[in-house]
């Protein structure tokens, strides 16, 4: 089983405005991400992690959310991403075998590219695996679950140990598999305005109409 934890804790500091509830096509920034990833073939758990005005999303995705997603609360986001990490990690259920790391910002990435990389994960059981671009590294991350032991040891008394899970690619980096996707949503995040404004549906003439 495929459990997914959705990184979205963050204060957004550099977009200026809470990014997650940005509108996106008919949902929001975090819908999307949501939405794309419950549509695709991941049959564990939907573990989202909210921090910074964590209810106001909560009461804000309630129309967005199925059952499938489990929305958890991180207290101590301001420590950093790791922190998120963690939380997202506690007591996941036993039959849990492999995990998706994906960040709140990245709704560009479609369910077929999800459904192409848990493909992949299934078949060939690779120790990590990753989306890429023109050989350039993107998200998510797929990991079998025998690293969680590895990922809580990172820890070691601190909230946000240097490299976070990059010190795991690291560690592994010639036992990452790679994927190409051949397109580049695996490596665009909505991070700033400018980003928002360059990559934010657009509704067409038939769409203001309606």
């Amino acid at each position: 089983m495929i459990s997914a934890v959705v990184l979205a804790a963050g204060e957004a500091s550099r977009m200026g405005c809470l990014k997650q509830l940005l509108p996106w096509g008919d949902k929001t920034v975090l819908g999307t991400v949501i939405s794309n990833l419950t549509e695709s073939t991941l049959d564990g758990e939907l573990r989202v992690v909210l921090g910074y005005q964590a209810d106001r999303i909560r009461r804000e995705l309630a129309d967005e959310l199925t059952e499938e997603v489990r929305l958890l609360k991180n207290r101590d986001y301001q420590r950093g991403m790791f922190s998120s990490v963690l939380a997202g990690l506690e007591n996941l259920p036993a039959e849990t075998s492999g995990l998706l790391f994906m960040l709140a910002d990245q709704p560009l990435v479609t369910t077929d590219i999800y459904n192409r990389l848990l493909k992949k994960f299934r078949q060939e059981q690779p120790l990590l695996l990753v989306p890429s671009y023109h050989k350039q590294r993107g998200h998510p991350l797929l990991i079998q679950s025998s690293l969680i032991p590895e990922i809580f040891a990172l820890n070691r008394g601190q909230s946000e140990p240097e490299g976070g899970l990059r010190t795991l690619l690291e560690k592994y980096s010639q036992e990452i598999e790679y994927l190409e996707i051949g397109r580049k949503a695996v490596l665009i995040d909505i991070d700033c305005q400018e980003d928002y404004q360059k990559y934010a549906p657009r509704k067409t003439d038939n769409d203001k109409e309606t």
